[in-house]
Order: C-alpha cells, then sequence, then structure tokens
C-alpha cells in the first residue's frame, strides 16, 4: 500500500516535534456556539454554495490513497514548489504550492468530478482530507500559534450539541495540517525515495526546478545590478564634497558673524538707551531752572509794583 510506504518515509523524518496536537489548538469561531456545549455543524443538505467545484488540489497522501483504491487515473498536475502555512485572517488561501488536483474530463464542468447527478460525493467515504475537514482549517496565526477557523465560503451550518460530529471535522482538519506538513518535509528531503515508491510522476522534475531557480537567480540578479547602478548614479563626485564642505564652512562663519551682529546690535540698543535717560535727566534739569527763573521774575515784577504805589 502506498499510503504505508508514505507513513515509513515520514517516519524516518521525526517530524514529531513539529506536529499539531488537538491541545494545542486555539478556535477563533466567534457566533458559532461556546464549543463546549454547542458546536457548528455543516447542513449540506439547504447548502446553495458551490464547495465541490472542479479541479480541487489534492496533497501527497491523498495521491497515495487514490492509488491504492485505483482511483489514481482521475489525478492531474504535478507537486511544484512547498507548502507555506500561514494564517489567512478571513480563511481564504494560505497554501501556496502547485499542487495535483482531481481532473475532470469535461473542460466545461462546473462541479468536481467525483460529484454525481444528484449532487452527491460519489467517493465520499474516500475522498480527499481537505474535503473531510472543510470547513474547518488549522493554520500559524503571526505568533505561530495553531489556530483553528471556520473558512468562511461555508454559510450553511446548524448550531447543536452534536460533539462527535464537531469532533470528527476538527481532527480531520488536524490530520489535513499534519499531511501537509509532512508531504513538506517529504518534498524537500525524500524527493529520490518518493520516486522509489512510485510517485515520481507527480512531483516537478528537478531539472525544471534548476531552470526556474536559475531564471529566478538571473532575475534576483538584475535587480541587484540595476540597484548598484542606481546607488552610482546618485553617488557625489569628489568636486561636489569639496563645494558641500567649503558652504559648511561658510555657513559656519555666517552663524558665527550673526551671533556677533546680534551682541552689537544689543550693545548699541542699551547704549542708545542709556543716552536717552541721560537727555532726559538734563532737561528734566534745565526745565527746573527754567520754572525757578520765571517764579522769580515774576515775583520781582511784583514788588517792584508795589514799590510805585507806595
Amino acid at each position: 500500500m502506498k499510503i504505508d510506504e508514505l507513513d515509513e518515509l515520514a517516519s524516518e523524518l521525526n517530524l514529531n516535534n513539529i506536529l499539531v496536537k488537538p491541545d494545542e489548538v486555539i478556535f477563533t469561531m466567534e457566533d458559532m456556539g461556546d464549543l463546549k456545549t454547542t458546536f457548528p455543524i455543516p447542513n449540506c443538505s439547504k447548502c446553495t454554495e458551490k464547495c465541490c467545484p472542479p479541479g480541487v488540489a489534492i496533497s501527497l497522501y491523498d495521491v497515495a490513497r487514490f492509488i491504492d483504491i485505483q482511483l489514481h487515473k482521475f489525478i492531474a498536475g504535478t507537486f511544484s514548489g512547498y507548502v507555506e502555512l500561514f494564517l489567512s485572517e478571513d480563511g481564504g488561501e494560505n497554501v501556496k504550492l502547485s499542487r495535483p488536483y482531481m481532473n475532470n474530463e469535461d473542460p466545461n464542468s462546473k462541479v468536481c468530478v467525483f460529484m454525481d447527478e444528484e449532487g452527491r460525493c460519489s467517493i465520499y467515504e474516500n475522498r480527499p482530507l481537505i474535503c473531510r475537514a472543510y470547513p474547518i482549517a488549522i493554520r500559524l496565526d503571526e505568533n505561530k500559534r495553531k489556530v483553528g477557523i471556520w473558512m468562511g465560503g461555508c454559510k450553511s451550518y446548524d448550531i447543536c450539541d452534536n460533539e462527535p460530529a464537531f469532533r470528527k471535522l476538527f481532527l480531520s482538519a488536524i490530520q489535513d495540517y499534519n499531511e501537509k506538513v509532512t508531504s513538506n518535509s517529504l518534498l524537500m528531503y525524500s524527493r529520490n525515495k518518493l520516486r522509489e515508491i512510485g510517485l515520481g510522476k507527480y512531483l516537478e522534475d528537478e531539472w525544471n526546478i534548476l531552470i526556474e531557480y536559475n531564471k529566478k537567480n538571473k532575475e534576483l540578479m538584475k535587480k541587484v545590478n540595476d540597484l548598484e547602478l542606481v546607488v552610482e548614479r546618485f553617488r557625489m563626485p569628489q568636486d561636489y564634497g569639496t563645494i558641500i564642505q567649503r558652504l559648511q564652512s561658510d555657513n559656519d562663519w555666517l552663524k558665527e558673524r550673526m551671533v556677533n551682529l546680534e551682541k552689537e546690535i544689543k550693545q548699541q540698543s542699551e547704549r542708545a538707551h542709556s543716552i536717552i535717560a541721560e537727555l532726559a535727566g538734563q532737561m528734566s534739569s534745565e526745565y527746573r531752572k527754567l520754572i525757578e527763573t520765571l517764579l522769580q521774575t515774576k515775583e520781582q515784577a511784583r514788588e517792584r509794583k508795589g514799590f510805585w504805589r507806595r
């Protein structure tokens, strides 16, 4: 069985420390039951959404399971790239990996190849794990915590006390996450062994990987060269540097000159105030003398007038 061979390869990588355990998951489901006595359970019988589109991507483990039950003829595409597991706030796409998918022979079909005429899954007991877990998914948040989210596409659900049904979804979501992590590790470190157990046709050719890597490397080098040209263009010649130094020196001299002028103006202002005060004092003294003279003259005139009367 391919699935057993895959498990054996995975056991060689010793991934237990990075796989998710149920008690590590934090749920972020608001207004969907208290998750202690009441739980959200999908109600597909009254659903009007299209949750089973054509071309559903499948995991490395799903490929092995499909081979074991003779459904591999419906698989198309290859694994290209590696899984990046991060939390998407709205529960959207966050597994950035080109993966094999369930191929529909009719390119115009709007539903999954395994959807029967009554709108039911014809391989329900053997459906891919992503279908088993939907609409619950396990993701990592920005703090690397394991978070359980309700995928936004599922809007047809009931809040009830059916804990076994919810736990079944939850455990499927954990298994889906762990299989993605394991698949990622196998694709990174055990590609040759995957080919040895017959999964080579679903892997991107290493030569293509090298070509793509070389292409990206050339693009990166071009960006580096362009950046160096920009830096060189804006780098100032030595003459400009000398001019700027001279301007800075002149600027320092001007600053010093302005300080001296301010001191000089302040001194001139104080001197002017002193002169004005002195003049005011002199004017006051002359004014008093003038008044005294006028009074003396008036008194003398009065005395003369009295003398003639006698």
